[in-house]
């Protein structure tokens, strides 16, 4: 099956430049210097969205930020199952090892032989297993991201909710590339038995609308 893994790793800076150009000579306090004697840092990269800021403590950032997604299965994996085993999500291991195996590596995928018209968050990787879009879509397994997903409650689900478990509603029958979620450990805080819903951030959908066909895509601000 035909797939795309891309880790949006962004801003790299030249340590010595004011700024970076697709041209490989750059002028830096009067000096011009080519390409070849030019050293780029990392210092940021984006791949799925709420990876960083819901399970690595933030000390641990800066870190992560000059890591690649190659790196993850090492590095990013044992922060995951840490936040996951630990309060406030307290999830059994099998939980935890779900989601730290279907969030590593940190890298948005999309499957290009899915027939579906439209993205789905974590589509591909679960078989179209997350109910991710605002407007009440069902997902698809496409996999990316699309403009109208609801990404953040998409990993506080996974955290705190079913989505990681077989109490999970969208769970299809297929196998999914993620593996099968783990068994329900009931630790869910989902508002349920008294607990307090932290699966959701309580943000309806945007009213500012799409325009599809048109870039940006998105209306204008109002």
């Amino acid at each position: 099956m035909k797939h795309f893994a891309a880790a949006l790793c962004a801003l790299a800076l030249s340590a010595a430049a004011v700024g970076c150009s697709n041209d490989p000579t750059v002028e830096s306090g009067g000096t011009t210097t080519n390409g070849a004697n030019i050293t780029f840092i990392q210092l940021g990269r984006e791949g799925r969205p709420g990876v960083k800021e819901l399970f690595l403590p933030y000390a641990d950032h800066d870190a992560f930020n000059r890591t690649t997604p190659s790196t993850d299965t090492a590095t990013l994996a044992p922060l995951i199952t840490t936040f996951m085993t630990s309060a406030p999500a307290n999830r059994s291991a099998a939980v935890a090892a779900y989601v730290s195996s279907l969030l590593s590596s940190d890298a948005l995928v999309a499957n290009l032989g899915s027939t579906a018209t439209r993205a789905s968050y974590l589509g591909y990787e679960t078989n179209a297993g997350i109910q991710s879009d605002c407007t009440g879509l069902a997902p698809t397994n496409f996999g990316g991201r699309a403009l109208d997903d609801d990404v953040v409650n998409a990993m506080l689900g996974l955290a705190f909710g079913t989505y990681a478990t077989t109490a999970n509603p969208t769970v299809s029958g297929g196998a999914a590339p993620a593996g099968s979620p783990a068994p329900d450990d009931g630790a869910e805080q989902n508002g349920s038995n008294g607990t307090p819903n932290l699966t959701n951030q309580e943000v309806s959908c945007s009213t500012k609308g799409f325009t599809p066909g048109a870039f940006p895509y998105l209306a204008p601000p109002v």
